[in-house]
């Protein structure tokens, strides 16, 4: 049988591409929707290649592969492209558009090594990128021709338009077609931010309805202003829903939007707001089929990232390696924050427990920064390793092929008792879940604690709260001299504080904590064997190690692991510790009066 001939029944097969280079997608008219689908590739260098678009979509499930006609051969592709190549298929002219699926032989780690770190260049330099949301649905229609009203309705933001709006039956099917419409896989994905931050032109596409992405920007916006909806939005499970599912629409594209703003070079309050470690925080919650794109996804953001592409290698040996490099580079314990307690789901990889997976996490982070009045720069809020002198100190090593990390501090206490663990902001808001019982709780705890180390009862009430806040101002609610809520916004060390006189004012209290995702949310009341009251991660439990980790900006709790009479210890998560957060525990240490303890986490 003839090389030719072989060829044709295996199909189209890739040919290797040339140093920068790259394919385009020919795809070749047709005047039925639902006619062949036939296409041609052809490589192209980047300071030679035609005018072309550039897809965004979703893969979708792998099953169902529908035939096409590559050069001539057959290829398969996903059912959810099919639709977007029927949809994109002009009657009388070629249309030339880049598509990672078909531009990219998926098939080789190697060129897809090559590939994946052009995509920010060949996104920038598409003529226009098209977002597909799959096809039209029974209530799509009216979603699109939704979202310019609404945006209208956000920009007058009247608490009585919103109260009318709320209480008619067709503005809640309208508000239900577009959390439909924005409930779809394409919002949710990591690779979707680059393509559209790094476009010159964006036009959605849902089956043959179509909306510019200007639309879309200048909804986004004026959500964002809204003052008065959210408030009045708890009312019912359905509206709930509403404002959390734009809400997260409104968070992940914001910052797409921020990105383009600080190209024209506009200032941002945020330090480092566009380094790797904040992008990965802002998107989070974004998917992927490759766990390695939660990484790779979003380097086409960054102009310098130091990060090599290699799909050769797997995702746990990207992530520990990614990880090391950035505690080397970082200097400090900064990339811990990621330590703040459980993702949604466990960790599918197997990965040391001082590793994040990157997934979504349900709590705050304790470490944060907040914005000296004074100076007018920003700052850390605490610094439980004492000031920033401490990271000369810092040191970091690595053993067993970067599966140990060897760190130097201080232990400080074990913990004794555990409280209940306190509802999410989810649990709270759309179960339902009572807050009260577990405040009761707590403060049985605390009452049934000797005074040692607070020596009175209104000290140790003192104590009580202010770890149950860690420390953080509530906008109206109990201190004085407040200048309006910010999570990160310590309380002054000398405040006048008020306790909640009331269970009143105790519900008071909750229902603002609950509002603004405090750090209390997730996380369960501690006592330590010293009698120090504590906030640690939900999987804290009796005989936990509190310590506190030079170039960390809060404690730690570790968990001991006993191997072959060497003491080891596992990650639980950062905490926080009234009385130890601003370096009390390393001031000896830090003087030359002490040594340091060694910790090996695995």
């Amino acid at each position: 049988m003839s090389s030719s001939r072989k060829r044709r029944r295996r199909g189209f097969e890739y040919s290797p591409l040339r140093s920068q280079s790259f394919r385009l997608l020919e795809l070749i008219s047709g005047r039925s929707l639902y006619a062949d689908i036939q296409c041609r590739l052809r490589d192209y260098q980047f300071d030679s290649a035609p005018p072309y678009e550039a897809l965004s979509y979703t893969w979708g499930d792998d099953e169902n592969e529908c035939r096409i006609s590559m050069n001539g051969l057959p290829s398969y592709v996903r059912p959810n492209l099919l639709g977007a190549l029927r949809h994109l298929r002009q009657p009388r002219s070629t249309r030339i558009i880049w598509i990672d699926a078909m531009c990219i032989n998926q098939n080789s780690a190697e060129e897809k090594s090559v590939q994946v770190p052009l995509m920010g260049k060949i996104y920038t330099g598409a003529e226009r990128v098209i977002v597909w949301l799959d096809e039209e649905t029974f209530d799509s229609g009216m979603a699109i021709d939704f979202i310019p009203h609404l945006t209208v309705v956000a920009r007058v933001d009247v608490e009585t338009v919103w109260l009318s709006l709320l209480s008619q039956d067709e503005f809640l099917r309208q508000m239900s077609s577009l959390i439909h419409l924005f409930s779809r896989p394409w919002w949710k994905r990591t690779w979707v931010i680059q393509e559209v931050a790094l476009a010159k032109d964006v036009v959605v596409l849902c089956g043959s309805r179509h909306i510019p992405w200007s639309t879309i920007h200048f909804f986004i916006m004026a959500w964002m202003d809204i003052k008065y909806a959210p408030h009045h939005w708890r009312s019912s499970r359905l509206q709930t829903t509403a404002l959390r599912t734009l809400g997260m629409l409104i968070s992940g594209f914001s910052e797409a939007l921020a990105r383009q703003r600080l190209a024209l070079r506009t200032n941002s309050l945020a330090p480092e707001s566009f380094e790797l470690s904040n992008l990965l925080w802002s998107f989070k919650y974004r998917s992927v089929t490759n766990p390695r794109d939660k990484i790779y996804g979003l380097l086409g953001l960054l102009n310098d990232h130091g990060v090599q592409v290699d799909y050769s290698k797997s995702s746990e040996d990207i992530y520990v390696s990614f990880f090391c490099s950035c505690l080397l580079e970082d200097g400090g314990l900064d990339w811990f924050r990621w330590m703040t307690g459980e993702c949604r789901e466990p960790k599918k990889l197997n990965l040391p427990s001082w590793v994040p997976d990157f997934g979504p996490r349900v709590m705050y982070p304790i470490s944060s920064f907040l914005l000296n009045p004074v100076r007018g720069e920003l700052q850390r809020a605490f610094l439980a390793a004492g000031p920033d002198r401490s990271r000369s100190l810092f040191t970091i090593q690595f053993e067993d092929d970067c599966r140990t990390l060897v760190l130097r501090g201080r232990s400080f206490d074990v913990v004794s008792q555990c409280g209940r663990i306190f509802p999410l902001v989810d649990d709270i808001v759309l179960a339902g879940r009572p807050t009260e019982p577990i405040l009761s709780h707590w403060k049985k705890m605390v009452m049934d604690t000797p005074l040692e180390p607070y020596h009175s009862r209104i000290a140790r009430e003192d104590a009580f709260w202010r770890t149950v806040l860690t420390d953080r101002q509530i906008e109206g609610l109990h201190f004085k001299e407040n200048a309006g809520w910010n999570p990160a916004q310590r309380l002054p060390s000398r405040a006048k504080y008020t306790p909640p006189k009331n269970a009143e004012e105790e519900r008071e209290l909750l229902q603002a904590m609950e509002n603004r995702g405090l750090c209390l949310n997730g996380r369960r009341f501690c006592i330590t064997r010293k009698g120090h009251f504590c906030l640690l991660p939900p999987t804290a439990s009796e005989g936990d190690l509190i310590c506190v980790l030079l170039g960390g900006e809060v404690p730690y709790v570790l968990r001991c692991i006993d191997n072959q009479g060497q003491n080891f210890y596992t990650m639980v998560g950062e905490c926080y510790v009234h009385g130890i957060m601003d370096g009390e525990v390393v001031t000896g240490a830090l003087e030359g009066q002490d040594i340091y303890d060694i910790f090996r986490l695995r």
